[in-house]
């Protein structure tokens, strides 16, 4: 039986397994176990309806890539929110499909297709392959454990085989790791703002980070080399913004010949297809200077 908490409107129903207790002396919280997650009754219908409708009916000969995409639409129109993940407390393994920002809801249809491959429909089964994507080696233990830099999370996504950043080969250009927004601005963030500790900690996520050598494409080169790249390749936008490395992702999404991004905008606060090709609704953003692009193949 899959160990998860159901959150309704008036009451917290925890399975016979119950959950992990929260441990104040410990800041980082306590090492969740494999299918110890928290979900809403309309989390489980909406992926119940996505399962049935999109992903099951599907013959196995589909595309990965196809997969990925055809998923990705199920969730167009899904409110854009910031922040869902960011509880009090100890780390919590978080499933809201209802709410999503630009990362989560990358995860959010990578985990469900991943189910999908297995020929498998169980919703704590999604639970466990969100968390594989989402924290460092799969592990949830505390705060920092979660892949907050999105390149970390491309990279050790990629060393456990789940995706190839692909930017690496067909790349122009080399990002700058000289990454210290977390640990610089611990008040943007509940958890380090209380929790002064676990900062040190993600000081040195950032410090292992900044060995690390990753090639994007610029934003001029993005047309030139639109060929190279398929639906649902993850597409993030590698920024100025000192101390970050990426503000925004989501998917390739090819609209005749012309490659488009499928993703929780902050522009409409829903996710949707750009309203014009990826290289020109990259123009006028000053803090974006490129892309990154990974391919999943689980």
């Amino acid at each position: 039986m899959s160990r998860w908490i159901l959150l309704l409107p008036l009451m917290i129903v925890v399975s016979c397994q119950g959950r992990a207790s929260s441990n104040e002396e410990n800041v980082e919280g306590p090492t969740l176990q494999q299918g110890q997650f928290v979900a809403t009754a309309s989390d489980s219908l909406f992926y119940d309806e996505v399962m049935k409708e999109v992903l099951t009916p599907m013959d196995t000969a589909v595309a990965l890539n196809e997969r990925i995409i055809a998923t990705a639409k199920a969730f167009v129109g899904t409110p854009y929110v910031a922040a869902t993940l960011e509880r009090e407390g100890a780390e919590e393994l978080v499933v809201n499909l209802r709410n999503v920002d630009c990362t989560t809801f990358v995860e959010y249809v990578l985990a469900m297709v991943q189910v999908s491959l297995d020929g498998g429909t169980d919703f704590g089964r999604m639970a466990y392959e969100l968390q594989r994507l989402r924290y460092r080696d799969g592990v949830v233990k505390g705060y920092p454990s979660r892949l907050h830099y999105f390149t970390d999370w491309l990279k050790n996504n990629e060393r456990r085989g789940f995706l190839t950043l692909i930017s690496d080969s067909i790349g122009n250009a080399s990002m700058d790791m000289g990454l210290d927004f977390m640990s610089a601005h611990p008040g943007f963030y509940p958890q380090l703002e209380k929790n002064p500790a676990l900062v040190e900690k993600i000081r040195l996520h950032e410090e292992d980070l900044a060995n690390t050598e990753m090639a994007y494409i610029t934003k001029d080169s993005i047309q030139d080399r639109e060929h190279l790249i398929v639906d649902g390749d993850i597409i993030a936008f590698v920024t100025t913004i000192e101390g970050l490395d990426v503000s925004h992702t989501g998917f390739a999404c090819f609209q005749g010949e012309r490659l488009y991004l499928l993703h929780a905008s902050t522009r409409t606060n829903l996710v949707e297809i750009s309203p014009v090709p990826l290289s020109q609704y990259l123009q006028n953003m000053a803090t974006v200077s490129g892309i990154l692009v990974a391919r999943p193949h689980f």
